[in-house]
């Protein structure tokens, strides 16, 4: 047993020293370009918020259009390091999160080791560790590999209160759920999943451990809540305005430029999105259906979010791993559900934390950056098939092997009868 933890844990720290290896190398290697978009308005924020305490995204004056999870982190780093010129500290900032981004490997590998078996987290760390989508995204100044770092750790919390139900873990699900919305809110529906799970195995609530949770996640909140009340006002728990526009965006079927973006009411985007959808359940309900079923999941899945990754490295390595992205899409997406409908309950919560997250994600624009949170679930689940198949080629050329031995055994018995008579 001892000897077979150990060679476990040289696996998995074999796995981080490779994922560090291919971190680096494309950080270190590659001649980034100047950042833009997303990237730029971050660093304008950060930036803003050290020079004129002012927090604002893409305005001077305050608002809360993002919650300020990765603008404050990206501040401690000018702050440290200097903005000016500010491709140095760029440059800090993505070595960092190539070693960030170990965090959520071993997570990924903790969570296979709880819910199924060490080989299996040794496999689906393996996928991580090599993803060309989570190699290329450390070069970037964006939300991903925090947020990836902190999200699998609320995970392998979650799967320890529904193990363990101790209430130490349910103290830092509520820390780790607070810092992952202050990152990107759209982690907060899952928060649910382990007290369902729960009440279906024991029909017991646990109010005491959800109130120490929920008591440990208003204390990361609160801050940013008291900031929002003396700033507007107003209580604003999340963010307010930003949401708008990818909804209203992810309400054009197949992106054939149906919005009439110069008509629309800039203060009421949501509520135009809402319109537009009864609108088109209306008139074209298998349409719209389509859309925000199948549709949007093969935009989703089906697209590549890598940007110049594959020019980085050799053509037959990339064509391999782009084989190995579509596998673990189709594989994952088929064995965590069928797994669940054998009561297997470790594929269960898996899938439904999958569904939850991408049920969210399906309401906005289906960038295929969006799925970056949910591919350790199907890389658990592919992992699964993978050793699922070993195993039973195992037990069959062992069948065989038996079935052979028992042949032979017969036919010398019998050759020694005769030899008697």
């Amino acid at each position: 047993m001892l000897a077979r933890c150990k060679w476990h844990t040289y696996a998995i720290m074999a796995v981080l020293a490779l994922a560090l290896i291919l971190r680096l190398d494309y950080v270190l290697k590659f001649e980034h370009v100047p950042i833009e978009y997303d990237q730029l308005n971050y660093t304008k924020t950060a930036i803003q918020l050290l020079e004129k305490g002012v927090y604002a995204y893409l305005d001077t004056e305050p608002n809360s259009l993002v919650t300020p999870g990765f603008p404050v982190l990206l501040t401690a780093f000018y702050w440290m390091f200097g903005y000016s010129p500010l491709e140095p500290t760029l440059q800090i900032y993505r070595v960092f999160q190539c070693v960030l981004a170990l965090v959520a490997i071993w997570f990924i590998y903790k969570i296979g080791v709880r819910l199924f078996r060490p080989v299996i987290g040794v496999i689906a760390a393996m996928f991580a560790a090599v993803h060309p989508m989570f190699v290329w995204s450390t070069s970037l100044i964006l939300t991903e590999v925090p947020f990836l770092s902190v999200f699998m750790a609320l995970i392998y919390t979650q799967v320890r209160i529904m193990q363990d139900n101790r209430l130490r873990d349910h103290i830092a699900m509520g820390v780790l759920l607070g810092i992952a919305t202050l990152i990107r809110p759209n982690v907060l529906p899952v928060a649910v999943v382990p007290y369902v799970f729960l009440w279906m195995t024991n029909r017991k609530a646990y109010i005491p451990f959800i109130a120490a949770s929920f008591g440990a996640f208003v204390l990361v909140m609160m801050p940013w809540w008291i900031r929002n009340l003396i700033t507007f006002h107003q209580f604003i728990p999340i963010a307010k305005g930003e949401a708008g526009n990818p909804f209203l965006g992810g309400t054009d079927p197949y992106m054939r430029g149906t919005i009439e973006w110069t008509t629309i009411d800039k203060n009421d985007q949501f509520g135009e999105g809402v319109s537009r959808i009864r609108q088109g359940l209306k008139e074209e309900p298998g349409l719209w259906i389509h859309w925000f079923t199948l549709g949007k999941w093969k935009y989703f899945f089906f697209r590549h979010w890598v940007g110049p990754y594959p020019f980085h490295v050799a053509n037959w390595y990339y064509v391999l791993l782009d084989k190995l992205h579509f596998a673990i899409i189709y594989i994952g997406w088929v064995m965590l559900p069928v797994m669940s409908l054998f009561k297997n309950r470790a594929a269960l919560y898996l899938f439904v934390c999958l569904a939850v997250f991408y049920s969210v994600h399906a309401l906005f624009i289906p960038e295929p950056r969006y799925i970056y949170s949910m591919l350790p679930f199907l890389m658990l689940g592919t992992a699964q098939l993978v050793v699922g198949v070993f195993r039973t080629k195992h037990i069959a050329n062992a069948s065989l092997d038996k079935i052979k031995n028992i042949k032979n055994r017969n036919v010398q018995e019998g050759g020694r009868d005769s030899g008697n008579q």
